[in-house]
Formats: C-alpha cells, structure tokens, sequence
C-alpha cells in the first residue's frame, strides 16, 4: 500500500504560452495536513486544481494513491476527493439543499443525506445553518458550510484554496480550530494554501514552498526579489550582502532566526546591518515575531525572554544584523 496521495512526474503547465507550473518531482504524504506557500501567483491555486483533477497538466502524470490516472476519475476516486476553491460558490435555497445536492452527486443513497448533513455542519461548528437561506450567509458563514459541503460525504483528501482569505478575525479563529479538528482525524488528508506563511507553517506537519511556479527548499520568510551582482542583492530599497556569485539569480530569503536585533549598531563583521521600525509583536506558538520596516519589511523570530530583556514597544527604532552567510539565494 502506498503512503502517498500523490506522486506527480515531470509536471508542467502553460497559460498562455508562459509555463506558471514547472515540478520536476513531487510526492505528498498520506494521512497528513500539508500547507501550500506561496505569494500571489506563485501556482498554488493550479497546484490544486490539478490535485481536484478539475483541470489537467500540460505535460507530465499525477497519480491518485500510486494509481494512474486516465481521461476521467473513476466514481470512487471522485468520492474520495473533496475541493473548495478559494471563493467557493452555493447555489441558491437552504443550506440543507446545497448539502444535499452534493451527496446526491456523489451517489450517496437519500436515507443517510440528514445523518450525513448534520454531521458535516456540527464538524464546522455550523449546525444552526441547517436550514438557512445561502443569500443570509456572512463570508465566514459561507466559508464553513462549503467546507461542510465538502467534508459531508467523508473523503479521503480535503483541498482547500486560502480558506482563510477575506476573514474577520472571529471567523479566522474558529477557521484554524476547525481545521487542526479534521487534520487529527484518522486517515483524512489535507493540502491547503495560504499566503500567510507563518499560520502555514504553524498549522501544517508538513509544507509545500513555491516561487513563480517553483519548488523551493527556502524558507518562504523575508523572501526579497531583486537583481545579484558582485556577491551584493539589489531589492530596489535595500542592498544585502551574499556569499554566492551567481548573477542569475533573482530571489534571496533570510531566515527570521538568524537575524540579531540591538538597540545600538553592533561592532561586528556581520556585514549586514539596517535600522528599522518595530511595527509588530505577535506570538507564533512558543515563540515572538517582531516585524521591522528597514524599507523591506523583515520578519525576525525572538523568544519570550529575549522580548523582555529588550523591553521592546511598538515604534521602536531597531538594528538588524545577520551575516552573509544567513541568505539563502535563488
């Protein structure tokens, strides 16, 4: 038995002549939650239109739980697949008949619709829905009970384009909690997407990084696109010093945790250093993340201790320091 969902061979896809989606090699895990990061256009959207099978790469294979796929899946493989696209759309009457319609297209027999319907609400925390109109929906609203729809004929793999977009912070939370709820249960597999690498991050056992249709090992955290020349990257605002000669490349990412901040210039050979403003404190698990503008915007990953030792507020004037070494270029 394989333990991967998908196993995708020399993937390529084109729009317009212009190749959005080049995998040489990929294989996501079984029974896994697996974040998909990415900015705005990196191919995360297409990545998982290929994995819903709802649209076909130009070149390359996909295979479905180490099967080959043909021309079409076959009923079960459908069944064991649920997508939500990223502004998903409900047609119009109850919350029971959008529920209901799935079901029925799925070939789930009519008896088990109410047991099936109620049980996918009440797992998104949305069981009072059941009978309301989708025109009443709020955007947090619409989000669960599409998720519901999605989840209600219980499928193996669950896709999820950036479920949490477009959110008030209230919806954002329940979201989250929802989601960590059906990644602990047994044999489900989940790929979502986000822009947010750090929820990303946070969120998922595993992630999937992509730049301009790439996979990349490189933390997907300050990533800076600009211009290598002579060992120095040009961002437009900031020029950060590298140990890597290749002027091909267009893209740099420093890893938050390799960057030292002080109130004073440090005298050091680090021979990166930029004063900046503290624009942000927020907690990432067990850890801190400050945000500093130094006209790019850093992001920087301290302790709790650290962060009362420096008595840091809000507006704070700060150093960045981190060696040549730190950046990773692309």
């Amino acid at each position: 038995m394989t333990s991967s969902a998908y196993q995708l061979s020399k993937i390529k896809v084109f729009r317009e002549q212009r190749c959005v989606l080049d995998i040489p090699e990929l294989n996501l895990p079984k029974n896994q939650c697996i974040s998909l990061l990415g900015d705005n256009g990196a191919g995360k959207s297409t990545l998982l239109e290929l994995l819903a099978f709802v649209s076909k790469p130009s070149e390359g294979q996909i295979k479905l739980v180490g099967q080959e796929i043909g021309n079409d899946l076959t009923p079960s493989q459908r069944q064991s697949i649920a997508y939500v696209a990223q502004h998903p759309y409900l047609l119009s009457g109850s919350v029971f008949d959008n529920i209901q319609l799935a079901l029925t297209l799925q070939g789930i027999k009519a008896k088990h619709h109410p047991r099936l319907i109620k049980q996918a609400l009440e797992h998104v925390n949305s069981g009072q829905l059941i009978e309301q109109q989708v025109n009443t929906l709020s955007g947090g609203e619409l989000k669960r009970v599409a998720i519901a729809r999605a989840i209600s004929y219980e499928p193996d793999i669950l896709l999820l384009d950036e479920p949490f977009s477009h959110l008030d912070q209230t919806h954002f939370q329940q979201l989250e909690t929802i989601l960590q709820q059906l990644s602990q249960q047994e044999n489900k597999t989940i790929i979502f997407s986000t822009h947010n690498r750090f929820q990303g991050l946070a969120l998922a056992e595993s992630s999937i990084n992509l730049v301009e249709g790439k996979l990349t090992s490189n933390p997907l955290v300050n990533i800076f696109h600009g211009h290598l020349s002579n060992e120095l990257f040009d961002t437009g605002k900031l020029k950060i010093h590298t140990n890597n000669q290749s002027n091909q490349a267009r893209h740099i990412a420093i890893n938050p945790s390799e960057i030292i901040i002080s109130s004073q210039e440090l005298q050091s050979s680090m021979r990166n250093k930029f004063l900046g403003r503290l624009i942000l404190i927020a907690e990432e698990g067990i850890a801190i993340r400050l945000s500093i503008d130094c006209g790019e915007l850093f992001q920087v990953i301290i302790s709790p201790d650290a962060l009362s030792e420096l008595n840091l507020s809000i507006g704070n004037k700060l150093w960045l320091s981190f060696k040549s070494t730190a950046v990773n270029v692309f």
